[in-house]
């Protein structure tokens, strides 16, 4: 029998690689719809700024953080389920 490495993707690297796919998909399609004078830029707007990115990182963390809260809340209700489950065992 052999054991496969495989890696998984924790919570907050998954959430954070589904939202920017979601956000690539959401300027795919809003570049597809946009009328052709909207879509022209200049040599120095083909760049983000560092505001765009500052925002871009604070996004990224709050998605990290919310996972992580998530994560806890979790455990938390599977304790709860477990203890439940207990007493009602118990009670038999």
């Amino acid at each position: 029998m052999t054991i496969s490495s495989r890696r998984e993707l924790s919570w907050p690297a998954a959430a954070t690689l589904i939202a920017a796919m979601i956000g690539a998909a959401a300027t795919s399609i809003a570049l597809a719809i946009a009328p052709a004078s909207q879509i022209e830029l200049s040599s120095e707007h083909r760049y983000a700024t560092s505001r765009e990115v500052g925002e871009v990182k604070a996004r990224l963390d709050a998605i990290e953080d919310s996972s992580r809260q998530m994560r806890m809340e979790l455990r938390s209700d599977i304790k709860e389920v477990r203890e439940l489950v207990q007493q009602v065992l118990k009670r038999r």
